[in-house]
């Protein structure tokens, strides 16, 4: 029997792989039910760091000079085009009325090196310099596309959130603000990243019932033997960065409930938002029942992964909320 089960760890270790490459083609609305303006530019491979990159974007059709920058990063063994779809091609949509390019970059081997000392894909073992990686195509959009180098955002869902956290706290100038999609900071032995101490602003969504990112700490888990290590829990995750810029987490400035729209009452959406020093801003979504998840009206995640949070529109909140950063 202890012979059997290796086996079937791997068995289920590879069906999460496939499924989290294939999530575009399971229950989602599909691109071409939502008639886009502008031009999709898939697949361009660029030479980064010594190392043959690729990425896509969308350029929406009324795009004008000192436009904004979206990164979007896909979480473990995924891509950019996954993510892409799992957010309902909305980033795309509010792109035409928002003015900013959202790109959909791919990590080295499909992963990101986040801050996870015991993360064991290439990404983290070969050190892969991914902040310079970004840094790069900020300069790459600023030459092709004009954008606005003070305009540049990055969000990201599970390893690419972890991605997020670590340009907030090693590069945080780069950015004028990050948001971070079911992921937690690690834990003591498990952080191997440099805190630069500098305030930044950032929203957490993370889902009650994540049962890979766990919203109340513990280990990260991709299937029943590996393991992404330690990560502290939301509410502590939440309280590094209000400290940073200055709030007293337990004195928020404003707590929003959203309404119940989606025909699932045993899920909700609550946001707690906290001002800091300089005009930064901390904002926590609370995903009350939903597992790990991005939130979202267009896009419906295997059950495996937990239950949906469908009351808001994710990528509608992270645009707004990045964009109420440049109006302070």
């Amino acid at each position: 029997m202890k012979s059997i089960r290796p086996l079937l760890a791997l068995i289920l270790l590879l069906l999460i792989s496939w499924a989290t490459l294939h999530w575009s083609s399971m229950e989602s609305h599909e691109a071409s039910e939502f008639p886009l303006a502008g031009e999709y530019r898939a697949d361009n491979i660029v030479s980064s760091g010594g190392i043959d990159r690729t990425f896509s974007y969308y350029l929406p059709s009324t795009l004008k000079e000192g436009a904004a920058l979206i990164f979007v990063l896909h979480g473990s063994i995924s891509s950019g085009e996954a993510i892409r779809e799992m957010t309902g091609n909305e980033f795309d949509l509010l792109a035409e009325t928002n003015q900013y390019i959202p790109v959909y970059a791919n990590g080295f081997e499909n992963h990101w090196n986040d801050c996870r000392a015991s993360a064991d894909y290439s990404a983290n073992t070969q050190d892969i310099d991914d902040i310079a990686h970004i840094a790069f195509l900020i300069d790459l959009f600023v030459q092709r596309h004009q954008i606005d180098p003070n305009k540049v955002f990055v969000t990201g869902h599970s390893n690419g959130g972890q991605m997020a956290y670590r340009i907030a706290l090693e590069a945080p100038q780069m950015v004028r603000a990050v948001a971070a999609l079911s992921a937690n900071l690690p834990i003591g032995e498990n952080f191997d990243c440099e805190k630069s101490g500098i305030p930044t602003s950032i929203a957490i969504f993370n889902g009650t019932e994540d049962n890979i990112n766990p919203y109340y700490g513990g280990t990260v888990k991709l299937g029943s033997n590996e393991s992404r290590g330690l990560v502290l829990t939301t509410n502590q995750t939440t309280e590094y960065w209000t400290k940073l810029v200055g709030a007293d987490m337990a004195s928020p400035d404003k707590v929003v409930e959203y309404p119940e729209t989606d025909g699932m009452p045993y899920t909700s959406v609550i946001a707690t938002h906290w001002n800091g020093v300089n005009d930064t801003e901390v904002r926590l979504y609370r995903l009350q029942g939903s597992g790990h998840v991005i939130a979202s009206k267009l896009y419906d995640f295997p059950d495996y992964i937990g239950p949906n949070a469908s009351d808001i529109s994710g990528p509608e909140e992270i645009v707004t909320f990045f964009y109420q950063t440049l109006e302070k």
